[in-house]
């Protein structure tokens, strides 16, 4: 299979970051993973880097590095966090560690990734948002800001890189059955309508970073047949 290029991918030790290396080295891309902790199990197709994505610094250091190594074509910003609660439960410091990591960390990675990304003939940059970023929901005032704000990125910088053939996107998926619930206190129903998979999103920036060059793939929403969410047992 030909070498269609190389992508960075945050968040990528498990749930639907993991879930975008399997399916992005399955079609022929080579990836590399950046998460704080080291996935289960390696992929021939991955090259995987520790570090803390809520440290701009580390961050900033960690790319230098990983730029001059890899030909980076591409860019999947998928880590985030499920900061889901009351407004006024949250100190400022929590708001202000929760808008960091879900919406600064990536615009930060995109600004140090676009010197390289602009010399490719053909770049991606696909960032992971949320149907929170469609349509704010109770207790989701933190997470939808972010992801409000990701979305709007995502539009804006499209207009400034289309020159350069660089394409973005966002893909705004519901509730995926992943460990993004476990600190959480609801869960989605249990029937397989009830959630996404992981692999369901993966698809989905795959035929983002696919699509021919005339053609941008901006936005994709991808949901659950059914929305049902259930108290999480403990």
């Amino acid at each position: 299979m030909d070498d269609k290029g190389c992508l960075l991918v945050t968040g990528a030790s498990r749930g639907i970051g993991r879930a975008c290396c399997e399916t992005l080295g399955e079609a022929g891309y080579r990836t590399v993973s950046l998460s704080r902790t080291a996935p289960d199990t390696p992929l021939e197709s991955d090259t995987h880097v520790s570090v803390d994505l809520s440290d701009l610094d580390e961050v900033a250091s960690c790319l230098k590095v990983l730029l001059n190594e890899h030909d980076i074509s591409g860019l999947v910003c998928n880590a985030g966090r499920g900061d889901i609660g009351s407004l006024e439960n949250f100190s400022a410091r929590q708001i202000q560690q929760s808008i960091t990591f879900n919406l600064i960390s990536p615009l930060c990675i995109a600004r140090l990734c676009l010197p390289a990304l602009r010399r490719q003939s053909r770049s991606n940059i696909v960032f992971i948002g949320s149907t929170s970023a469609l349509q704010g929901a109770r207790y989701g005032s933190v997470y939808s800001a972010a992801k409000f704000g990701l979305r709007g990125v995502a539009q804006s910088l499209a207009h400034e890189v289309a020159n350069a053939n660089c394409h973005v996107g966002i893909v705004q998926p519901g509730m995926v059955r992943t460990g993004f619930f476990d600190e959480l206190d609801f869960e989605p129903g249990p029937a397989e309508s009830h959630a996404l998979l992981d692999s369901d999103v993966a698809r989905a920036v795959l035929s983002m970073v696919s699509s021919p060059d005339h053609a941008v793939v901006s936005e994709l929403v991808v949901q659950p047949r059914q929305h049902v969410v259930q108290k999480r047992k403990r």
